[in-house]
């Protein structure tokens, strides 16, 4: 089926619908099909009179059940607002209804079900989504439905039924599994360290020192350390548990302090670790190792105005992830990724003090976290088993 997306305005703007009414008008004028060349915008002078002098016509509204594609739009519209400082939440939730739109697109939403649900987790599947990261798309489908029952455009029913969808289990399902995050060695990191730039050398010690999730780090900001005591307290603006009222801690001493020093110094809202200076420090360093001379027109030429891949403000999780994996493969130790080390601090600082020690620095809410970072219960029940009483002979 060949399909047009025509963006007529915001989801509820009286402007939206009289565009809306017009539109459909010519449409059907136009025996069923979209006229040539049609502009939203052609219809602003009629829909601008329509909503001067009479109230909204709705015969073409009113009459016509919600499908799953308005659903999918509406949600996308929110998702741009709500989740404006999460450009990886936005991207998610566009991929999970362009596969909806794509299948169900004009199925009546009211009338998407489990089994519908169900046939595109299993494409996710086929693509070769592991199975959490499947259940946790069809989780952000159940959330999409529910906000739109918030939004009075499905009855509650939609959602209850959508939520019989039992999640994928582990050892029952055909999706693959994800290996189980193991902290990295030392020995990897620091070898890692000595192919980084010094914006990312002074990351890895914060992250190493902090054990700070990767989103966190990438975030740091000026206005959001304290340094009006005697240990430096960041107090990231935005993170895991924000939305529980949580407030997230994080105290950076020793060389971790140093590490920041150089870089504090910078706009109150300025992110602390630059894409920009990262890849400046690449360009001077391979022309420092050139063996012919840098000739002058080389010295005077202009970045591009818009290059395919240009550095952001700031690193992203995904960036500063790809910049580990790249150097570790530069420094020949085997790959390891970001996440890792937060595990290597955790782990570290359990064995060295207390679970609640490590709680406390990995920002957790729950201390059954804490344990899966920490290899606590593992521990724990060797302990526990050299206690327990024995049958004897």
């Amino acid at each position: 089926m060949n399909c047009r997306n025509i963006y007529l305005g915001r989801t509820g703007d009286p402007l939206t619908l009289a565009r809306y009414s017009l539109f459909i008008a010519e449409y059907q004028a136009n025996g069923l099909v979209v006229p040539d060349g049609f502009d939203p915008k052609s219809v602003d002078a009629r829909a601008a009179l329509l909503l001067s002098s009479a109230p909204i016509p709705d015969e073409h509204l009113g009459d016509k059940p919600i499908t799953v594609c308005q659903i999918s739009e509406a949600y996308r519209e929110h998702a741009q607002i709500y989740y404006a400082n999460d450009p990886q939440m936005r991207g998610k939730i566009g991929r999970i209804t362009k596969f909806i739109d794509e299948d169900y697109g004009s199925t009546e939403a009211a009338k998407f079900g489990p089994v519908k649900l169900e046939s595109i987790r299993n494409r996710w599947v086929a693509d070769g989504a592991s199975r959490p990261y499947a259940n946790s798309m069809t989780n952000l489908v159940f959330q999409m439905f529910k906000w739109a029952v918030g939004k009075e455009m499905v009855a509650i029913e939609v959602y209850d039924r959508l939520k019989t969808l039992a999640p994928l289990r582990r050892g029952k399902t055909e999706a693959r599994e994800t290996k189980a995050v193991v902290a990295v060695p030392i020995e990897y990191v620091r070898l890692t360290a000595k192919k980084l730039s010094p914006v990312l050398k002074a990351m890895l010690a914060v992250h190493v020192g902090t054990g700070m999730r990767p989103s966190e780090l990438c975030s740091m900001k000026p206005i959001d350390i304290d340094r009006t005591g005697p240990v430096w307290i960041y107090r990231p603006s935005k993170h895991k548990n924000t939305n529980k009222g949580k407030t997230r801690v994080v105290p950076l001493v020793g060389d971790v302090r140093e590490a920041v020093t150089n870089y504090i110094n910078r706009p109150a809202n300025a992110f602390l670790f630059s894409p920009i200076e990262s890849v400046a420090w690449h360009i001077a360093r391979k022309r420092a190792a050139r063996k012919t001379k840098v000739q002058p027109s080389q010295l005077n030429r202009q970045p591009k105005e818009n290059p395919k891949v240009a550095p952001g403000t700031c690193y992203t999780k995904d960036s500063y992830r790809r910049a580990i994996q790249r150097a570790a493969e530069d420094a020949g130790v085997p790959s390891w990724h970001p996440y890792q080390l937060r595990h290597l601090n955790l782990e570290e600082i359990a064995d060295a003090l207390t679970l609640e020690h490590a709680q406390a620095m990995g920002g957790h809410s729950d201390a059954t976290t804490t344990r899966i970072y920490a290899k606590i219960a593992e521990k724990k029940a060797i302990e526990a088993a050299n206690y327990a009483p024995r049958l004897g002979g």
